[in-house]
């Protein structure tokens, strides 16, 4: 069952602030994902992600909404590509970077592309770890 329960939603304004500053990012037009890979601080810890659209681009909030809603369920249903990892945990921003809406299949098809992108980046990431 896909669940997105509150634990996993970035709203603490420090880790924000964290993931700005020392997270790296990559796009996959319409969406750019700022990421940071830190350890748990407790054993529950889930990877936490929010979604940004710029009021700037979209004047009005029902656009806005209509997008922020989009992306979250393209997230929601696809968020098991993520591996799972040992002792760290991910934040994730995702922003919306076009000008114009685009349709929910179309979103769907480049959330998917960006967290297999992210997927293989964890991999290598944990596999340099270990050796």
């Amino acid at each position: 069952m896909h669940r997105l329960p509150k634990e996993e939603k970035l709203c603490s304004r420090t880790k924000i602030e964290q993931l700005f500053a020392d997270g790296d990012s990559f796009a996959q037009f319409p969406l750019r994902i700022v990421y940071r890979i830190h350890d748990k601080n407790t054993p529950e810890d889930r990877p936490q992600f929010f979604i940004s659209v710029p009021k700037r681009k979209f004047k009005r909030a029902v656009k806005r909404v209509w997008l922020r809603r989009r992306v979250r369920e393209a997230y929601r249903l696809h968020k098991d590509i993520i591996p799972p990892m040992e002792n760290k945990t991910i934040d994730m921003a995702f922003l919306y970077i076009a000008s114009e809406l685009y349709e929910y299949a179309y979103i769907e098809r480049r959330m998917i592309e960006l967290l297999n992108k992210l997927a293989t980046i964890i991999n290598q990431d944990t596999t340099i770890k270990t050796t």
